[in-house]
């Protein structure tokens, strides 16, 4: 999925391309990834509309629409989601293709996910708080007045679980996904499975300077680099996506685990698991793209 590096690039881009256009219609190409949180459908609620601003919240986007009644549109691009913008009179529609929204100048803002595991909401103005993972945001990891060591200690120390699913709460944190939550356990040399109860000051303060390096290195790397709208970059990163390849710090075989479902790809050596850490278990890793 688009993480927060991805998307301190695409929602900017989304913004200044879309602020002031005029919805003339939607489409839901894959009516599953729908849900309209009022009574009316989306062919009496969104044509008219204006899209005043695009903004992130957490892992989502959030087009905030205006007009006689004001309305957020909001994509959680979830596994393998991505956006685009058409040109006017572009017709081909890809495979992938799950939802549309057509403005007025004869554009279409698309939301492709090839798994269909990302969700469209409609919904009224301010009611965020009804969507799942989006009731609560973390401490953002960007903002350096917001994201210290203290606060960051302070957030571990209220946790009983495992050091990626800390990682990966948004709820937590603000916010990250399975592929930098590996890059910033590899980074701060601890297991994935290391429970966060466990870690020390020293080992808090090592993850917080990994979160902050890893983060805002990607974002400036993608930043750099400026691919496609809907091109998803990981190939800068060091061990996302890279089991049984060497470790590109000491040359053992990066392997790969299961965290409650999710995978989580990680160097035996340099991050290794103890007493502190869960039960390791190498065979029913959920594989996530990215």
């Amino acid at each position: 999925m688009p993480e927060r590096p991805d998307l301190e690039y695409i929602v900017p881009i989304l913004a200044r391309e879309l602020a002031g256009a005029a919805v003339a219609g939607a489409r839901a190409d894959s009516p599953v990834v729908l849900r309209v949180l009022l009574p009316e459908r989306i062919d009496a609620l969104l044509p008219g509309k204006e899209i005043r601003r695009v903004v992130r919240r957490a892992h989502a986007v959030v087009f905030e629409l205006g007009g006689a009644r004001a309305l957020d549109l909001v994509i959680a691009p979830m596994l393998a989601g991505r956006f685009s913008i058409t040109l006017p009179g572009e017709t081909r529609r890809p495979t992938d293709l799950a939802f549309s929204l057509i403005l007025a100048d004869g554009r279409e803002l698309r939301y492709r996910d090839e798994v269909q595991m990302g969700k469209v909401y409609v919904l009224a103005r301010g009611d965020l708080d009804k969507i799942p993972g989006l009731e609560r945001v973390g401490l953002d990891v960007l903002d350096p007045r917001v994201f210290t060591p203290e606060a960051f200690r302070a957030a571990a120390r209220a946790r009983g679980d495992l050091a990626k699913d800390f990682l990966m709460d948004k709820a937590a944190l603000d916010s990250m996904g399975n592929a930098y939550a590996d890059e910033v356990l590899f980074e701060a040399r601890i297991h994935p499975k290391a429970m966060v109860k466990g870690l020390s000051d020293e080992d808090l303060d090592r993850l917080h300077g990994a979160i902050v390096r890893v983060l805002g290195d990607a974002t400036r790397t993608i930043a750099q680099r400026a691919p496609a709208l809907d091109e998803k970059l990981r190939d800068f990163l060091k061990v996302r996506g890279r089991p049984g390849q060497p470790c590109p710090r000491c040359g053992d075989k990066l392997r790969r685990a299961s965290v409650h479902g999710y995978d989580a790809i990680f160097c035996p050596s340099c991050q290794p698991e103890d007493r502190k850490s869960g039960p390791l278990n190498l065979r029913r890793a959920r594989r996530e793209p990215g």
